[in-house]
């Protein structure tokens, strides 16, 4: 009798965990509009994606001088990444309408899209540059 008593209090215990699942991240949510570009690696080699994406939003956030910004995916042409990826990376921003802005902005910074292969992820210390087409 005990021992089907300590099943059943078992069970009840365990029954709120078994939904708690759907409680996670948002894995990998589709971004809301797509942007398509060109990542290039530090070793030179180039990866097309698309639904491209940097942590998430399709914004690149740093710090200008000593306020932060965060610059529209709609207004970037492309970025150019310098600086010693231990420390804090300059990113070149050449914006759509011809402009250049500097960036300082986190190596750790995850960047993704789609490609033919699969998901594809690179940090921010690990790329050359990248260039942005909105499709």
């Amino acid at each position: 009798m005990a021992r089907r008593l300590r099943s059943i209090a078992i069970a009840l215990l365990a029954l709120p965990l078994v939904g708690m699942g759907a409680l996670g991240g948002s894995g990998s949510a589709v971004p809301e509009r797509n942007y398509a570009g060109t990542f290039v690696d530090r070793d030179g080699t180039r990866v097309e994606a698309r639904w491209i994406h940097c942590g998430g939003e399709l914004a690149l956030s740093g710090q200008l001088g000593r306020g932060d910004v965060r610059v529209s995916f709609d207004d970037v042409k492309t970025v150019e990444f310098g600086g010693d990826p231990a420390k804090s990376l300059v990113a070149t921003v050449t914006l759509r309408k011809g402009d250049r802005v500097e960036l300082k902005i986190r190596s750790s910074l995850a960047f993704s899209g789609r490609t033919e292969l699969g998901a594809y992820q690179i940090r921010a210390r690990d790329l050359q540059s990248l260039e942005l087409r909105s499709e």
